[in-house]
């Protein structure tokens, strides 16, 4: 059975902080509106970053730099 996702997954967030940024720059929101997005915005910024870091701490492991068979899939020109 597939695992439930509690969180939004990144694009979806991504795709979400795109929207606010539209909507606060637009100049039509007003100031508890701002907030409001702001604060969105904020926590969407923080779950992007984790999740990158995150993703970024698996392509370590899967590539690892001391690992000359592994690092030569990715730097070979043939």
């Amino acid at each position: 059975m597939a695992k439930k996702e509690t969180t939004q997954d990144f694009e979806t967030a991504l795709a979400r902080l795109e929207t606010l940024i539209e909507e606060m720059e637009s100049g039509s929101l007003n100031l508890d509106q701002m907030i409001a997005h702001f604060e969105e915005g904020n926590k969407l910024v923080k779950l992007c970053g984790a999740k990158l870091t995150e993703v970024e701490k698996k392509i370590e492991k899967l590539v690892k730099p001391d690992d000359p068979d592994q690092t030569a899939l990715f730097t070979d020109e043939g």
